[in-house]
Formats: structure tokens, sequence, C-alpha cells
């Protein structure tokens, strides 16, 4: 009698710990605080998953609507319409595949006759057209692969994956150089530097550089040669490379970014070199931005949407120049070059609206006319710029 009342409370044990086991899996959730995209606008949210089974990987969005209620349907197809990198197929109200791929990420729950979704954990019997959600509500999409079985009577299935945000779309805001108005330096290379300043208010500004070096042009160099032409510029950095801060001072108007939350892009992705390490090449876009004012697309990579607005050109009033003109302008064959004030052996650089350098040549004689002969150029308009070493003008051309 003790072996059988044993045995039974051994039994009834083991079935015990099992059944705790099993009901005892939860499904992973996430805080909507802890959503990075948002899509949609109102003052209701439901935050919607995929636990993808090839990989299995989770990945969560938030959908903002002002209605009572929405489908998971409507939420599915409105993320769809945003986001290009998420899709879905389905055969009326039957879910066929979901898909991801931003390039790197290429997720999919392909095929899935055991697909099913949870809304707040709990298993619905709803199709996905039909199945309202409310605000605070949040459903995920899972496949039977991927996920732990915690009512088998009634086929029910979480999934326990840890669940990641999803980073947001954003394109950083750039600028061509063609509509630079101010240039620096003198060369047959160019690039385009600007900062998306966080005080006292969000504003890019962006200067174009010029230079001769083709191997060793550094983001310093050029904030080097900006700061030494425009004296509404200036920065300051440790020896070891580390930005302090970059100031913007033109007249009343004082705009800074903090170098402890600064960071830059070189053609819209992250650099890891310091700024006194990272080599340029000709028509590359430089951008300093601050994290507080970026949108981060993946980890510790942040883009600036905030419009670029090209600077004018510096001109100091206790030096002040006299501006440059071109004449015949439209021109034929030829045009002529007054420079004005500027300082002896400048450089004259003619480029086109896609920043090509037409030619470059050296002048000595600044205070005199020079001839620019455009009988050999593609009707059009381009640039002339003409550099001293210390500040650079630039005017328009147009041939005829």
């Amino acid at each position: 009698m003790r072996i059988k009342n044993f045995t039974l409370l051994f039994l009834m044990g083991i079935f015990g710990l099992f059944t705790t086991n099993l009901f005892a899996q939860q499904d992973a959730t996430i805080d909507p605080a802890d959503i990075r995209y948002w899509i949609g606008e109102g003052e209701n949210q439901v935050v919607f998953i995929v636990n993808w089974a090839e990989p299995d990987t989770a990945l969560a969005w938030g959908y903002r609507f002002s209605e009572e209620s929405v489908t998971i349907k409507d939420v599915m197809d409105k993320i769809a319409e945003v986001d290009y990198r998420f899709s879905y197929d389905a055969s009326g109200s039957w879910l066929n595949d979901l898909f991801f791929n931003d390039g790197v990420l290429d997720l999919s729950l392909v095929e899935q006759m055991w697909a099913s979704y949870l809304v707040n954990g709990e298993s619905s019997w709803d199709t996905f057209d039909v199945k309202t959600l409310v605000n605070g509500d949040y459903i995920k999409w899972g496949d039977t692969h991927c996920g732990t079985m915690v009512d088998p009577e009634n086929y029910i299935y979480v999934w326990e994956k840890e669940i990641a945000a999803v980073y947001p779309l954003a394109d950083e805001a750039m600028i061509d150089a063609s509509e630079i108005l101010y240039w620096v330096g003198a060369g047959e290379n160019q690039v385009v530097f600007a900062v998306n300043f966080a005080e006292p208010k969000d504003v890019c500004f962006a200067w174009g550089c010029r230079f001769s070096n083709e191997t060793d042009f550094t983001v310093k160099d050029v904030m080097d040669v900006i700061a030494a032409a425009d004296g509404r510029f200036e920065y300051n950095a440790s020896a070891e490379g580390w930005l302090t801060d970059i100031t913007f001072v033109d007249g009343e108007d004082h705009y800074v970014l903090q170098g402890y939350n600064a960071m830059y892009n070189v053609n819209g992705v992250a650099s890891w070199f310091t700024f006194n390490e990272q080599i340029l090449v000709t028509n590359d876009f430089v951008k300093w931005g601050d994290y507080n004012i970026g949108t981060e697309i993946a980890p510790w990579t942040y883009v600036w949407e905030t419009p670029v607005t090209p600077v004018t050109a510096y001109n100091n009033v206790a030096e002040a120049k006299a501006s440059m003109s071109l004449y015949p302008n439209p021109a034929a064959s030829f045009t002529m070059l007054e420079m004005g004030e500027m300082n002896a052996n400048a450089t004259v650089t003619v480029t086109d609206l896609q920043g090509r350098v037409i030619r470059s040549f050296a002048v000595n004689q600044t205070n005199e006319p020079v001839r620019i002969d455009t009988e050999d150029l593609r009707a059009g308009m381009y640039f002339v710029s003409v550099s001293d070493g210390i500040s650079c003008q630039t005017v328009k051309l147009s041939v005829k």
C-alpha cells in the first residue's frame, strides 16, 4: 500500500512539475516605451510583433491610430506601406507569408500552415482581417517551429524569443556640391562639410572645401581650412582627436555643438575613427551631429534630417574685399574675371554643376582681369572660384 501511495504521489509530482513548467512558459513582450519606430498618428497605440522562424528573431513596431479600434490587417497594411522592409502575403483572410529585409537581415515566416497570432499573450481564433485591437494591445505572429506549446488541448503556442525594437527608417539630409555658396581651400578635389548644430536650435550649415592632397586629407584638415578662412567657424578638440565643441557665430546668432554628444558621418555612414584620423577622398560628404537631435537607424548610428543650408561667403568687415565679377556673362567664347582685392598667387577653378573641375590655374596678379576661354564648354551653368589660401569667392558663369 505504501508502495502504491508512493508511486501515485511520485507520478502526481512529476505531472505537477511538468504542467507547472509547461504553463509557466510566458510569451515574450516589450514595453511600448522601448519601441523605436512608431507609425501612424493618434492617441491610441498598439505594439505589433513578428517572431520570425528563419532564423528565430523577434522584431517589433509601434502603431498609433485615432479610431476606437483597428484590425490586425489595418496595422500590417500601414506598416507595409510606410516601412519598405516589411511585407506580407495573404489569401483572403489567411496569412501565407511574412517578410523583413533591410539589406542585412533577411527574415521570413513563409508557407506556414501553422502560423498563428496572440493578442496580449492570448490566442485568437478570428482571422487577422476581422480581429480588432484597442489602445494598449500588443499583437504577435509566430510559428510552431520556434514556439512553445502551452496548451496542447487548444493548440496554443507562445514565443519566448527576446524582442528587438525595429529601428526607424530615416535619410540623412544632404546637399549637392552645386548648391554650396562658400568654398574654401584650393585644388582639384573637393568635399562638402556640414554641421547639424544642437543649440540654440536644430539647424544645419554647410561649406565646401577643395584640396590637392589625395592620400591623407582628414576631417580635421577640412575643419582647419574652414576655420582659417571663415572667422565665424571655430572648434576645440583634445590632442587625442576628441571633439570638445564646434561653434558658429554670425552676428547675434550663436550656434553650438557640444563634443560629448557629437559624432560624425561620412557619406551617411557613421565613422569610428577620430576626426584627425578619418581620411577623405574627393566628393565625400561629412556631417557632424548630436545624437540627441538625430535619428538612430542602427546601434550607435545616427542620421540628421534637418535640411542643409549652405553658408554664405564670410566677409571680415575690417578686411572687406570687392566682389568678383564676370563679363560677359552669359559668355560665348570667353569671359573676363575681375577678382577685386584678392591676395596675389590665387587659384582660379572652374567647375560644372556636378562639382567636376573643368580647369584650374594659378594667377600671380589678381588686380588685373583674367581671361577664361569658354568656347570649348558646353552650354550651361558653371562656377568660377578664386582662392588665395585665406578666403574663397565663387560666382556663377553661364555659357551659351
